[in-house]
């Protein structure tokens, strides 16, 4: 079995990074989008479509992604995010349907909230819920990379604008450190961002929650398809 890490972006298909993690080898393999058929402005179902296609040919069952999986529940007394959000501080927040904080990330959260749904609806991925450790549905998690890097005691990677080649390849010697993963050399940040949730997904494969954090409350079914809150799932220090 193997474990898909996706780094999103909503603005171009090139700015994905795309980590595969072969479970029994724990070999690393950094793809391409146009590998997958991408090229030019995303769009949810169509990445949803490509992704699910690259899952099973590699036969791929935990699928992790870098953005919200859905949108805030409106009784929450969590105000203007989900409550994952809240526990992990993160700089984009959540809101109610067609709601968020900045209005600038509005966007890329619609983005990626579309895309767990296609994913969800049109290809049959479960998201991550209570009992998960007894399922087999292939299984698509929100992660959220900083937090990642600072539950394995690492410094958090800089935002891309801040990040040179000396601070990338410091990073990718860190990680691989921490991880034991073989990174190679000339990582790009999407890249080692994907990277950085990996243990995630080994945790998740060894239903092993001693392994985990999941952070905020299970995702809630809504009218017409929606979800909301969900968890963001984080690597436990202690197990790595």
């Amino acid at each position: 079995m193997k474990i898909l890490s996706i780094d999103l972006a909503s603005k171009r298909y090139k700015d994905l990074g795309l980590a595969l993690l072969d479970l029994e080898s724990r070999t690393l393999s950094f793809s391409q989008p146009e590998d997958l058929g991408l090229a030019g402005a995303p769009v949810a179902a169509e990445l949803a479509t490509a992704v699910d296609g690259y899952c099973r040919r590699e036969t791929v069952r935990i699928l992790l992604l870098d953005g919200p999986q859905a949108w805030r529940h409106p009784r929450s007394p969590i105000r203007h995010m989900r409550l994952a959000e809240r526990v992990l501080n993160t700089p984009a927040r959540t809101g109610n349907p067609g709601e968020a904080k900045p209005r600038t990330v509005l966007a890329f959260i619609s983005f990626s909230i579309a895309l767990f749904e296609a994913l969800r609806l049109a290809h049959g991925w479960s998201l991550l819920d209570e009992g998960w450790e007894r399922r087999r549905q292939p299984t698509a998690v929100e992660t959220f990379p900083s937090a990642a890097w600072r539950l394995l005691g690492l410094p958090p990677l800089p935002s891309k604008g801040r990040t040179d080649p000396r601070t990338l390849e410091k990073h990718r010697r860190l990680l691989e450190k921490a991880t034991g993963y073989a990174l190679p050399d000339r990582l790009n940040h999407d890249q080692l961002q994907a990277a950085a949730v990996l243990p995630v997904g080994e945790a998740l494969a060894a239903r092993d929650p001693e392994r985990l954090i999941l952070c905020g409350m299970p995702p809630i079914a809504g009218d017409g398809g929606l979800m909301y809150e969900g968890w963001i799932a984080c690597p436990r220090l202690s197990a790595f």
